[in-house]
């Protein structure tokens, strides 16, 4: 039980990260240079955290994703609505790593 319980935490460890990894680099580009890579990122990164049960931080990155592609092909960005779908999934990472801080502390002292 412990493993599995330890694997859990590890397993939502690393997708923060990677998710993390992508604001990073989106962070870095602005959201008028977004690499190819960063765009299909966010993309994978939707559908993953979708099958780990996280649809909230799924259906934000879907947004940003669609919001990033479309304002290639627009001469006005909405660069407000990114900005504050960037805040959400960093505000969710942030209580997603605390939640998982404290499990694990839960675990480690029960």
């Amino acid at each position: 039980m412990e493993h599995e319980l330890t694997s859990r935490h590890e397993a939502m460890e690393q997708l923060t990260e990677e998710v993390l990894g992508l604001m990073e680099d989106l962070y870095q580009s602005g959201f008028d240079t977004v690499h190819d890579s960063t765009l299909q990122g966010m993309e994978k990164m939707a559908a993953k955290t979708g099958q780990y049960g996280m649809q909230y931080l799924s259906e934000l990155l879907r947004q940003l994703a669609e919001e990033i592609s479309e304002s290639r092909h627009r001469m006005k960005q909405k660069t407000e609505q990114m900005a504050e779908l960037y805040t959400k999934i960093n505000e969710y990472l942030y209580i997603c790593r605390q939640k998982t801080a404290y499990d694990r502390g839960l675990e480690y002292y029960s």
